[in-house]
């Protein structure tokens, strides 16, 4: 007999005002809310949250800072203050790790939450996942679990004021779900829920090579449009519904696994910054990895056009470096997933294929 499951949507509503729609969605749920944030999510989203509840029955019992990171012992602590036990709901805002820590506190306490991501950099806002971090900032587990927030609020006024770097971080971690699905279900028989992530990862790919390039002028020049819509849509709502459908080893494997990696090396002894689109150098290389030439070449120039990084320069890793990842990767892969095994070998060919190539 099949054991039973329960697929949960997490609504949303998208516009220059979409803290409005807070009056009408929000106050079904209860009368008292907790605000768990970012200090300048919080800051930037406070006075529209403010004046979205006035008239309609909603107080808030405090604007409480979610830390610096997705913590265990961040968690814990807000979870003890009684702003959080006295409010019927959670608005979770600011970046991916502020609405992580936000989400976490809302799945233990089992109170619904909303969503107000601040930055378009990843799917967080969406997504029933929450990525944990150990206090230093190296990744530690993914939390699982099947409640998404009830609305996610995406204010793009608001979000294409934020510094470009989080809509670059948020383009190359999207259109690498798209490509590590596809490599990881071929040739297998899916499950309904599976295959429905799968043919939505195509959202996660064609209206970022349609409209990413003017997405990032657009934020650049602070301008929310109708290219700069798009692109948020398929970072936070088509990538977190893919998130919460396919199972995590189908759109989270060899690119994130050396996105992670990468994230753990300090910046280079030449003052080189980390770049914030660290993903793309991952996808570049699982294309080379799968032979896919055509789609790697494609790939390579959409990063040129628009400031992806494409050298081991970009990234700011040394040989050592990068060796060191391509060994944790070849460790933490899925081999049970993947049609094939991705060695260190492959990697290095790759890599190596990568800074040779010109363009």
């Amino acid at each position: 007999m099949q054991g039973r499951y329960t697929m949960t949507f997490p609504d949303y509503t998208i516009g220059v005002e979409a803290y409005e729609k807070i009056r009408e969605v929000c106050p079904r749920y209860g009368k008292s809310v907790v605000v768990i944030g970012g200090r300048r999510g919080i800051e930037a989203a406070k006075a529209k949250m403010t004046a979205a509840v006035e008239g309609v029955g909603l107080e808030f019992t405090g604007f409480l800072l979610a830390g610096q990171e997705t913590s265990y012992e961040n968690v814990e602590k807000i979870l003890r203050d009684e702003a959080v036990t006295e409010a019927d709901m959670i608005f979770a805002v600011g970046g991916g790790k502020a609405i992580d820590t936000a989400k976490q506190v809302a799945h233990l306490q089992h109170k619904p939450f909303f969503s107000f991501p601040t930055v378009a950099g990843s799917c967080a806002a969406a997504a029933s996942i929450a990525t944990i971090y150990n206090g230093d900032g190296t990744f530690r587990e993914f939390a699982y679990s099947n409640e998404p927030p009830v609305h996610v609020f995406l204010c793009t006024r608001m979000l294409a004021q934020a510094p470009v770097e989080f809509l670059l971080r948020g383009i190359s971690d999207t259109m690498a779900k798209f490509y590590e699905a596809q490599i990881a279900s071929r040739g297998k028989k899916l499950c309904h829920r599976d295959g429905l992530g799968i043919a939505l990862s195509k959202m996660c790919l064609e209206p970022l090579y349609a409209y990413g390039e003017q997405a990032v002028a657009d934020n650049k020049a602070q301008k929310a449009t109708k290219a700069f819509e798009e692109v948020v849509l398929a970072i936070v709502m088509t990538s977190g519904l893919v998130s919460n459908f396919a199972a995590p080893e189908y759109n989270g494997h060899i690119a994130h696994a050396l996105f992670t990696e990468l994230t753990n090396i300090s910046a280079g002894e030449d003052g080189c910054q980390k770049h914030s689109g660290l993903a793309a150098y991952g996808i570049l290389l699982l294309l080379l990895c799968d032979g896919q030439q055509q789609e790697f070449e494609r790939f390579y120039a959409f990063c040129q056009k628009i400031g992806l990084p494409t050298s081991r320069r970009d990234i700011c890793a040394s040989e050592e470096d990068i060796h060191r990842v391509f060994q944790a990767t070849e460790k933490k892969q899925d081999v049970k997933i993947m049609p094939y095994k991705v060695t260190q070998a492959m990697l290095h060919q790759a890599a190596d294929q990568l800074e040779q190539y010109k363009g």
